[in-house]
């Protein structure tokens, strides 16, 4: 795993806030050079700005990275300004609590593309690069707990925070058995205090919420986005939850686990699964 990040390059996606912009911020300190890439071209500069005042360099990048000609064009943006990419972090994500019987067909779609099919689009494009400079190389995958286990509610975001994980395995047992110098973790924190109620504001034309739709004016979906806002605000905080990522790289974990609430569920789960009963009861979730 990383551990040493003078004069490295990184390539981010989701920079421009909460956990991305922490981590940019957070490998920029250590010494890296930063490409972020992010939907907000002009937060992402914003980001970009305030690294290249750490005396680092800096580039921003406006991309949908759910698209893999986006993820295309960030890879040329990277290999034009820096020549190579020694760390990749998908940070990108999207979220939807509606259940399996109100959620549209555009919301499963986004948080699909977002969550899973990015990090799938950006590893394709950079791992064959990482593998060509035979150097020591770093992929972090942000997923969440919701990767681990599951609740009853927000089935499209937990299915697609456990595809990322499953993703992630396979990658990385693949580059292990391949005797490629490229390292994988996956980060599955719990609530950290970011904006990600406001995930609506990431959506691309393409998903955007049609004009007068009832179903996104009623006052489920609204309650949602403030039980979301709730539970995030009193969340971990950000910055002391960013160093964890980096005191766990420097420990070689493939799974960084922020929230030890959650350690007892992860066991009982696992209980669960080897003695082939139904899905645990989250109520095992420590205080």
């Amino acid at each position: 795993m990383i551990s040493d990040y003078k004069g490295k390059v990184l390539v981010i996606t989701g920079g421009a806030n909460g956990i991305g912009r922490a981590l940019a911020l957070g490998c920029a300190k250590r010494g890296c050079d930063v490409l972020i890439a992010d939907i907000h071209g002009e937060e992402a500069e914003a980001v970009a700005k305030e690294i290249r005042g750490m005396g680092r360099q800096a580039v921003a990048v406006q991309a949908d990275v759910s698209l893999s000609d986006e993820c295309r064009k960030i890879f040329d943006r990277t290999m034009k300004e820096f020549g190579r990419c020694d760390i990749l972090i998908n940070d990108a994500g999207v979220s939807n609590g509606a259940d399996l019987l109100d959620i549209k067909e555009r919301d499963i779609k986004w948080v699909m593309e977002v969550n899973v099919y990015a990090h799938w689009f950006m590893m394709q494009q950079f791992i064959p690069q990482m593998k060509s400079q035979g150097t020591h190389c770093q992929i972090l995958n942000v997923c969440s707990i919701a990767g681990l286990i599951t609740l009853g509610s927000a089935p499209v975001y937990f299915s697609t925070k456990h595809a990322a994980v499953a993703l992630s395995e396979c990658v990385y047992k693949s580059l292990k058995a391949s005797g490629d110098d490229i390292d994988v973790s996956v980060f599955c924190p719990g609530f950290v205090q970011t904006e990600m109620h406001l995930t609506d504001r990431h959506r691309p034309e393409r998903f955007a919420i049609p004009d007068g739709d009832p179903y996104y004016g009623s006052e489920e979906y609204k309650k949602f986005i403030e039980f979301n806002k709730k539970i995030l605000d009193n969340g971990a905080p950000l910055e002391p939850t960013a160093e964890k990522v980096f005191e766990s790289l420097a420990k070689k974990q493939f799974y960084i686990l922020t929230h030890e609430n959650y350690d007892e569920l992860l066991k009982q789960q696992g209980i669960y699964q080897a003695n082939r009963t139904e899905p645990v009861d989250p109520s095992l979730l420590t205080k």
